[in-house]
């Protein structure tokens, strides 16, 4: 009797052990799946703080040079970012603006550096009135300025 008793205990102990083993295999596994989520969000804000500008036009007072819209747009990101039709759209009242009718201007004509300003000139014909500019870069960072003409 005193046998069987400690082999149904024996069995009960590692029964116990096996299902305490597979529990804390499965909340291993999520932590892990969740700390990778964490992490790649984590990156992505990151890259959102990396490269950030901003539009630095007086918006009551867009200049205008030989027919075309001067803004300004300031890198505040850390990331320097290529400065041309591939990488930046300008939207003009939910308009895209085609690369015919944009040119981009930056200190070494290629890309906007941290802290420096460029300039995007929009060859547009523009009614007098309020308008919305809105400046997106390649990885989806958007601006918006409404602007008066």
């Amino acid at each position: 009797m005193g046998f069987g008793t400690s082999a149904t205990e024996i069995i009960f102990f590692v029964g116990s052990v096996l299902v305490a083993l597979s529990i804390s295999g499965v909340l291993g596994i999520t932590s892990v799946h969740l700390a990778s989520g964490i992490q790649d969000k984590g990156n992505i804000i990151k890259n959102g703080f990396d490269t950030d500008f901003a539009i630095i036009n007086d918006p009551d007072n867009i200049p205008v040079s030989a027919g075309y819209y001067v803004f300004y747009i300031k890198n505040t990101g850390y990331n320097n970012f290529y400065f041309n039709y591939d990488t930046v759209s300008v939207i003009i009242d939910g308009i895209l603006i085609g690369p015919s009718n944009l040119s981009f201007s930056s200190a070494d004509g290629v890309s906007l550096k941290r802290s420096e300003v460029g300039e995007i000139l929009v060859n547009s014909t523009l009614s007098s009135g309020y308008h919305t500019l809105k400046v997106v870069v390649y990885n989806g960072i958007n601006r918006k300025m409404i602007f008066q003409v």
